[in-house]
């Protein structure tokens, strides 16, 4: 039925998130907020410099985004332990077994390399919308973005900071490709890929010597992934369906908004997720200018700007010495969307 991928939304979220939703943070239990603990490296902001996670157009090649992706997928090793790749990107970085991880990163060489090039492409030609069908590969984009964070995360690990750097860019921009595809359940897998990429962001958040991240950050377009375009190619293929009458094309129209309601929540948790990876690198910079110390309020944070909630809300708070910054859910959204991060400056 044409509503049937809407109707697969949420899981195909769930399926490409890793099974602790919160990575390197506690997992949700039940409908609670996603707490993450953070060891923040002072990291001084530098307005003349700093490095991109965007590619500017004149690195574009070429070249089709979507061929070298389906390419990738098809390349990936057989023999990949997916629950042993979740327990890695859940565990501390301390704990992260790097020779067994290289070795992996390794294996999976030849499909990471066609994923950077499809994501240096300057287009990606996803095949039209098929009312009925699920787009090809989904599965393994998600093994694809899980491999992406798992390589971020060792080089993070070996102080190869512009190599994570270079890493979450080529995550993000596969993010952007697939969630602007024509079907909204690549719409939600994109959203699900940039929000597993940007928790390689905290990591690097808490590595010693890494950048200040604030720049390329907020160098992010907004909306980060914007599921409009699939949401419009549905609603125009139904329209143009002659295979249901007037009154079922309406009923279904009515079934598909409720479910991109929820989808346009994700995209707004998405970006408040961004705002707040902004609010982190200004306590860095803070950190770095005030002999490591924290804040008592975010208005005390003077030399880069301090990003505001768009879609949902911040509350800063000091508590000894490690901050709190709660990130509310978006409107309409549920508990479970809202984060808690507590902060504390490394020593």
């Amino acid at each position: 039925m044409m509503c049937s991928t809407v109707l697969t939304v949420i899981a195909a979220t769930l399926a490409v998130l890793p099974a602790a939703q919160a990575g390197r943070s506690a997992a949700p239990e039940g409908d609670s907020a996603r707490v993450v603990a953070l060891s923040i490296a002072p990291a001084q902001f530098d307005s003349a410099a700093g490095p991109s996670l965007l590619f500017e157009p004149n690195e574009l090649t070429d070249g089709d985004g979507a061929e070298l992706y389906a390419e990738a997928a098809q390349a990936l090793p057989q023999a990949t332990n997916g629950e042993q790749i979740r327990r890695w990107l859940a565990a501390p970085l301390s704990e992260l077994p790097q020779a067994q991880v290289h070795a992996l990163v390794q294996q999976a060489r030849a499909s990471l390399e066609l994923t950077s090039r499809g994501a240096g492409c300057d287009k990606c030609d996803w095949p039209p919308f098929q009312p009925g069908t699920m787009p090809a590969n989904l599965g393994g984009y998600r093994d694809l973005a899980r491999l992406l964070c798992l390589r971020a995360r060792l080089e993070v690990a070996q102080k190869r900071y512009n190599n994570a750097i270079e890493t979450i860019r080529t995550g993000l921009a596969m993010a952007r490709h697939i969630g602007e595809g024509p079907t909204v359940v690549q719409g939600t897998v994109g959203v699900a890929i940039a929000a597993m990429v940007l928790r390689c962001v905290e990591d690097l958040a808490q590595a010693s010597g890494s950048a200040n991240l604030h720049a390329a950050l907020g160098a992010l377009p907004q909306p980060l992934i914007d599921v409009e375009r699939p949401i419009s190619s549905e609603l125009k293929s139904l329209d143009a369906s002659r295979q249901y009458s007037q009154a079922v094309r309406t009923m279904m129209r009515r079934q598909m908004e409720a479910g991109f309601e929820r989808v346009r929540q994700l995209t707004y948790r998405l970006d408040a997720t961004v705002a707040a990876l902004q609010c982190i690198e200004a306590l860095r910079h803070h950190a770095a200018t005030h002999n490591g110390s924290l804040p008592a309020r975010l208005e005390e944070i003077h030399g880069v700007e301090v990003p505001a909630g768009d879609q949902t809300a911040f509350v800063y708070r000091l508590d000894g010495s490690k901050a709190v910054l709660e990130v509310a859910p978006p409107k309409g959204g549920r508990p479970r969307d809202a984060v808690r991060y507590e902060i504390t400056v490394a020593r």
